[in-house]
């Protein structure tokens, strides 16, 4: 399933708007995250819509931590900015088990462009027009790696950061998901709306709903970032393993990788929402290739075939891998 649109959170406010929004509203769906997928290189603020197991991936950083700036000029030096913009930062830092950081490092003059630097301001126009409340942009490079980004609020709407509408923090939650890779939900239940929910709902979308951690434990599990703490006790230090190969087996999968020594080794199982499913080697293996098998099975009986993600750590450092769960 795929769909193709701008990244921007907007409001319902015109007529015809309002009619799509009640479209929008009016089924329900459980787990129902996406992704941003952008195949291209350089800055966009639009992409494909799709699942966290699509085959061409996502767009994702490679690095844990994201420091932002602020532009204070225009509704960007309103008091209580800042701070607003920090609350929206700490919602996305506190999912777990991704280890994510972004970082509030003060005020900048610059804009809404490629300069190396990732900048919220506030202005008119940069793609954010008629009902739009705020755009992000994407820098990738090749492999879908996100290198810079940058949101830009409408300064032509009224913003406030006392839960008067429009309220910084839910609309700053929202985009520092877009910037994090992630679409907006499928979700179309008219209460209990993720963060990532299309259209602004208020002050409700501060808080993350199960849908958004998700997600971003979704990109956390398939790519991840150089420096995550893989398994606590393990020294995985900053380092990666040569190879951690996983292959489809009629009724499950092997999974192969190579020790040069005698070391302790973990190997675990998540699903596509970074859910723990289950641990199949904690133990000191010897030097040599180790294959093991899978069958589904966990300690709350078998899960379900599909796309699973395999993490591996040992002293010397750490692999990941998708693994496909067959019949």
């Amino acid at each position: 399933m795929t769909r193709r649109d701008t990244m921007h959170r907007v409001t319902c406010r015109h007529v015809a708007a309002a009619v799509a929004c009640a479209e929008l509203l009016a089924t329900s769906n459980a787990e129902a995250f996406r992704m941003i997928q952008y195949l291209g290189v350089g800055r966009t603020s639009s992409g494909t819509s799709v699942l966290c197991d699509n085959a061409a991936g996502f767009a994702h950083w490679t690095t844990s931590s994201v420091a932002w700036s602020l532009n204070p000029a225009n509704q960007g030096g309103k008091a209580g900015v800042a701070a607003a913009l920090q609350n929206a930062m700490a919602a996305w830092n506190q999912v777990t088990p991704a280890s994510y950081t972004l970082t509030y490092s003060g005020t900048n003059s610059r804009d809404f462009a490629t300069d190396g630097a990732n900048t919220v301001v506030w202005s008119v126009g940069n793609g954010c027009t008629g009902g739009c409340l705020a755009i992000t942009a994407l820098v990738l490079q090749s492999g879908q790696v996100i290198t810079e980004t940058d949101v830009s609020f409408n300064d032509a709407a009224t913003w406030n950061t006392d839960g008067r509408d429009y309220d910084v923090a839910a609309i700053a939650a929202h985009e520092f998901g877009h910037t994090l890779g992630i679409h907006h939900t499928d979700v179309r239940r008219r209460s209990d709306r993720p963060t990532m929910y299309a259209t602004y709902f208020g002050v409700e979308g501060r808080t993350l709903a199960s849908d958004d951690r998700d997600a971003l434990n979704c990109s956390y599990n398939r790519y991840l970032p150089a420096g995550a703490n893989l398994v606590a006790g393990v020294g995985t230090a900053n380092k990666t393993l040569s190879t951690l190969a996983a292959r489809p087996q009629p009724h499950g999968a092997n999974l192969r990788f190579p020790l040069k020594r005698e070391d302790h080794v973990k190997l675990d199982l998540f699903d596509v929402a970074g859910r723990h499913v289950a641990t199949l080697v904690d133990a000191e293996l010897g030097p040599g290739e180790h294959e093991v098998a899978w069958d589904g099975a966990t300690n709350r009986g078998h899960v379900a075939t599909g796309v699973y993600f395999a993490r591996l750590a040992t002293g010397e450092g750490r692999a990941s891998a998708t693994v496909i769960l067959a019949k």
